[in-house]
């Protein structure tokens, strides 16, 4: 009996003693309730400018006007700025992660034509270029036991690079080169519209975090993980390709790579839904894709700079509005009226004879 004692409270003992089991935080992203396209918008770069540095002279009234360049290999373009802060997804990361497939920023000028069509580009790295130079002394021992120290080169310049990984943010603006078509160019005051398109894949989830250690991304991060793993090799060779000093662009999904992607997907949802019910506790997966498009700005041509010259669309109208002036002057001296003189014609007398 005393034994049997024993042996319970022994097994009471042990059982209080327990380490208490770790308790699972959920790691919810953090992210706005609702995608909010009105805000995907490109702006100029002295709206990109901070608050404090823009100029105060400028009115709200007055309308939004872009320039058009020339490279100095002659390709005409638009630079402007994207920017998304609190449109509730953060496109670059998202392109990234491989959520969006396909992206690109189309204009249109007054006709409808679609006159550049191009990827969202973002400089993937930054350069952080050290130039170091080096001199070679030669040392000579003369008779006093001395060294004396002879310049015998001209320095040498070294050059090394790093690149660095930039982080985008929703409050980022991320700079654009907008290439215009040859035969689509537009003139001065013409006006052109700028909008953003997306295809954004979203799977439906409810996920129970603790099945993937408190990730709750862990199940989207599986569907996506082969178009990330593409994207992120492609960021490593852009690296290496900069640090050698190339001019080189992040490559988009081709169209093949996009329905391939898109399939894989797909198959990892159904094979995580499962034959008898969603697997590890979540709800089950749908594929959801959106083909977004933000809505579209309108912008004024105010200049044209090529060669070096540079033509403003005041000044255009400044010379017509003087040839203008210089047309109404003429005319009015061409016409004839008769309050012009006293010694017009029409105000000789005439003699009319009566019977």
């Amino acid at each position: 009996m005393n034994r049997l004692y024993f042996v319970s409270c022994l097994l009471l003992f042990t059982i209080g003693c327990q380490t208490p089991q770790q308790v699972i935080t959920p790691t919810f992203p953090k992210h706005t309730e609702q995608i909010n396209l009105n805000r995907i918008k490109m702006i100029t770069k002295s709206e990109a400018l901070p608050s404090e540095s823009k100029d105060t002279k400028k009115t709200l009234a007055q309308e939004p006007g872009v320039s058009i360049e020339y490279s100095e290999n002659k390709i005409p373009f638009i630079q402007l700025d994207l920017f998304f802060e609190d449109a509730g997804i953060s496109i670059i990361e998202e392109i990234i992660a491989g959520t969006i497939l396909e992206h690109h920023i189309i204009v249109r000028n007054q006709k409808g034509e679609v006159i550049a069509k191009q990827p969202v580009n973002f400089q993937a790295y930054e350069i952080l270029e050290t130039k170091t130079e080096v001199m070679r002394n030669k040392v000579i021992v003369g008779e006093s036991k001395k060294p004396v120290k002879v310049n015998s080169t001209t320095p040498e310049t070294k050059i090394s690079r790093e690149a660095i990984e930039r982080q985008y943010t929703d409050r980022d603006t991320v700079p654009q080169v907008l290439e215009i078509k040859e035969d689509k160019i537009p003139t001065l005051g013409e006006y052109i519209n700028i909008y953003l398109e997306l295809t954004y894949v979203n799977p439906q989830l409810e996920p129970n975090c603790e099945s993937y250690l408190g990730n709750c991304n862990g199940a989207k991060q599986k569907f996506f993980e082969d178009v990330t793993g593409r994207n992120r090799r492609e960021l490593d060779i852009l690296k290496n390709r900069y640090v050698e000093g190339e001019v080189a662009q992040f490559p988009s999904l081709t169209e093949k790579e996009q329905v391939d992607f898109k399939a894989n997907i797909k198959s990892k949802i159904d094979n995580l839904n499962g034959v008898f019910g969603p697997k590890h506790g979540f709800t089950k997966f749908m594929f959801r894709e959106w083909n977004l498009v933000s809505s579209p700005q309108y912008f004024r041509i105010l200049a044209i700079n090529k060669n070096g010259k540079q033509t403003l669309l005041e000044e255009r109208v400044e010379d017509k509005k003087q040839t203008d002036d210089s047309a109404d002057r003429s005319k009015a001296d061409g016409n004839d009226s008769i309050f012009d003189s006293p010694t017009h014609t029409k105000h000789k007398k005439r003699t009319i004879p009566t019977p």
